[in-house]
């Protein structure tokens, strides 16, 4: 059950970028990892008709992912989601989306070549990455130090942890970003999709897609996903938070009790996943945007996204909790994407 390691590509630059795929033949199980961005690009695995499905949106080459602004499979840093990037009065971070910080700003962990650090072959194959963020990158402070390792965990399932360590405070908030449609399809919409998140609370967004402090009930919302149900494109009319994205694209608080913190299940292949998490919250995008993505698009809806990191926004509203990473202190994040399929 082996890590094959194998040349992807050059950037522009010139320095080589490696792939790295995790093989678990027992399940017929594996996942692709790029050192460019720490990027998911390929979780694959027998669907019921036994036809092989790749469950994520990928570019074929590393020139469409070094070019691409959709932020395809990539760890996301140092703060994921959009933060007012002129509203803090110690922080100027970078503005890459109007008057937002998107994602870590300009460069961003999700552009920048992981170096690949270990490996290790056997029952639990996994691979560890590290990127050293300079201080001052995008505006954030101090030199911070991030080890990524996804291991291959119970044949079907891809745990990741992530260590963090910075010699100054610094805002940190790590997440991934895989786009998700479990038919392998892109072309199919994921509509059909039956989704469940344990969380009654969402954050609520003002014009421009930042949190505005406050929380809204999910209870008879089309943002209600408690229990498990079609997606469905009905659900993206008529209530304002969703005309605000154009779709879902909003962060659920995980009810406290939550032990999987999503689950998401394609009727057309019976394959299914299950996300579990040590963050507060998980940021549900239904890829409204992906018909505009480039250089690659892809159609509306093709894939969504179910992000687990803490609260956006965090450095400028004091009603979230603090994401402050503290000199000497070890930041640690975990995540695990359970697959299964339905007889």
């Amino acid at each position: 059950m082996p890590v094959i390691k194998r040349a992807f590509g050059q950037l522009k630059d010139g320095r080589d970028v490696d792939s790295l795929l995790l093989i678990d033949s027992r399940n017929e199980f594996s996942v692709e990892i790029l050192e460019y961005g720490a990027t998911i690009r390929a979780i694959t695995l027998p669907a019921r008709d036994g036809r092989m499905v790749n469950t994520v949106l990928n570019y074929d080459t590393l020139a469409d992912y070094e070019n691409g602004n959709a932020y395809l499979g990539a760890t996301i840093g140092r703060c994921a989601g959009r933060t007012a990037a002129g509203a803090h009065p110690e922080l100027q971070l970078t503005s890459n989306e109007v008057a937002n910080h998107l994602h870590g700003g300009e460069t961003g962990f999700s552009h920048s070549l992981w170096e690949t650090v270990e490996v290790r072959d056997g029952d639990t194959p996994s691979v560890r990455l590290r990127h050293c963020s300079p201080a001052g990158e995008d505006g954030y402070p101090g030199e911070l130090v991030v080890d990524a390792e996804f291991s291959l965990v119970d044949t079907s399932s891809l745990r990741v942890i992530m260590h963090a360590r910075s010699d100054a405070d610094t805002p940190l908030n790590l997440t991934l970003h895989p786009y998700f449609n479990l038919s392998g399809n892109p072309m199919s919409p994921v509509d059909d999709h039956h989704l469940r998140i344990d969380a009654s609370r969402i954050l609520a967004l003002d014009s421009a897609r930042l949190p505005t402090g406050d929380l809204i009930e999910v209870a008879e919302t089309p943002f209600d996903f408690r229990e498990a149900r079609p997606i469905g494109a009905s659900s993206y009319d008529g209530h304002a938070q969703l005309q605000i994205s154009d779709g879902y694209d909003h962060y659920y608080v995980l009810n406290q009790s939550a032990g999987v913190a999503a689950e998401l299940y394609s009727p057309q292949t019976a394959l299914g996943l299950r996300v579990s998490t040590n963050q507060k919250g998980i940021q549900f995008y239904s890829g409204n945007q992906l018909n505009k993505a480039a250089p690659v698009s892809f159609r509306a809806r093709g894939a969504l996204c179910l992000e687990p990191h803490a609260f956006p926004n965090a450095i400028n509203e004091p009603r979230f909790p603090d994401i402050t990473l503290r000199t000497g202190e070890i930041y640690r994040y975990e995540s695990c994407y359970q697959f299964y399929r339905n007889a």
